[in-house]
């Protein structure tokens, strides 16, 4: 088990819950809080709305993205009853979906200027991904180094 006790890793993780869950309330684009962003990716299975029109191409980076999101409750909620399985594979999974979710701006970049219609509740939503990864990040470090410390009785 990685050393989730250290001051640091917690605050980082503590943030990311805090920054996640205040993004669900927050404009992501103009009259779309969080939650509705998370609904209107999800669309292409669960329709929402008029959404979920888009090409395939489109649509499959909309639905990980949102997925993303029960992944990250998944991830803290096993962090916070210190059942991470693996520190590795946490920072892994981590990654992947700070980087799914850079999809959003790849989307907005792509379709012209409308990168300024992202909302600060986007921003807040990748900074909780950002600070989580780097709560990841730190733990497995601890991880790896208690690890490798040589214990009483035990040979080096």
């Amino acid at each position: 088990m990685a050393n989730q006790d250290s001051p640091l890793i917690r605050v980082l993780a503590w943030l990311a819950a805090a920054a996640f869950l205040a993004s669900w309330f927050l404009p992501v684009l103009q009259e779309v809080p969080g939650w509705m962003a998370f609904r209107y990716a999800l669309a292409p299975l669960v329709p929402f709305r008029d959404a979920g029109n888009s090409s395939w191409e489109d649509n499959v980076p909309h639905v990980l993205s949102a997925l993303t999101n029960v992944v990250f409750v998944i991830l803290f909620g096993l962090w916070l009853a210190r059942q991470m399985f693996r520190p590795g594979m946490f920072v892994r999974l981590t990654l992947a979906c700070l980087l799914l979710n850079l999809y959003w701006f790849v989307l907005a970049a792509r379709d012209g200027p409308r990168l300024a219609d992202l909302l600060y509740g986007y921003y807040v939503w990748m900074a909780a991904f950002a600070l989580f990864f780097a709560a990841a990040v730190l733990t497995a470090f601890a991880s790896r180094r208690t690890s490798r410390t040589p214990t009483d009785g035990t040979p080096s």
